[in-house]
């Protein structure tokens, strides 16, 4: 399971049925201290070699099912959990799914401290806005569970985030992007009323 309030409120579930007999880990330790503050035993995330299935909430869902994973931080994590699992779901509110991913949430690039520079002229140079995420409890910057730095990346429209993304990716320094294309799934969604609105992803096999 990864971090978020949808993926909170699944472990609140499964909580209630104690014979499902499950192993179950997370690269958040929000949603592990949680899950063990109401009774469910989290293994170690970084013993695990394969999941059946992966849980996890988003930012912003495209209709090919990719998406933005940028405001929790662990897109690195959480990309490796999406990679292992046979089925990656994501659980969001319906109104996260929209033609394009949303520009009002950032492509945010996880980077080693000592590429500031280079990789804020690459962005000037592919016209993306960008802003090193500051901590809102200490006066400096937020930093991951590896000590690295986050970068969010803002553009008019994502509709060439795919190339933008391979293009950061490849950059000396950045670790993860919080991007994730051709991972997710099935998207279990719901609206204001509650109503469940399911999204499966369909596979081009002509490029298989």
């Amino acid at each position: 399971m990864g971090g978020g309030s949808n993926v909170a409120k699944l472990a609140a579930e499964l909580a209630k049925h104690k014979n499902l007999h499950l192993t179950i880990c997370t690269p958040s330790e929000v949603t592990q201290n949680y899950c063990e503050s109401i009774g469910i035993p989290i293994t170690d995330f970084n013993q695990a070699s394969h999941f059946d299935i992966a849980f996890d909430g988003c930012d912003s869902l495209d209709s090919n099912l990719n998406a933005l994973k940028s405001n929790g931080g662990i897109h690195l994590s959480e990309k490796v959990s999406a990679e292992l699992a046979d089925e990656y779901v994501i659980l969001a509110p319906l109104q996260r799914v929209t033609k394009i991913l949303s520009p009002d949430i950032p492509l945010t690039l996880e980077i080693d401290e000592k590429v500031i520079g280079p990789i804020q002229k690459q962005l000037n140079e592919l016209k993306l806005r960008s802003k090193i995420r500051m901590s809102n409890d200490i006066a400096g910057y937020v930093r991951t569970a590896s000590g690295n730095l986050l970068i969010d990346c803002y553009a008019d429209n994502w509709g060439n985030i795919s190339f933008l993304n391979d293009s950061l990716a490849k950059l000396n320094g950045v670790i993860a992007t919080s991007f994730f294309e051709n991972l997710v799934t099935l998207a279990l969604t719901f609206d204001t009323d509650g109503k469940i609105h399911k999204f499966e992803r369909k596979i081009d096999y002509d490029k298989i």
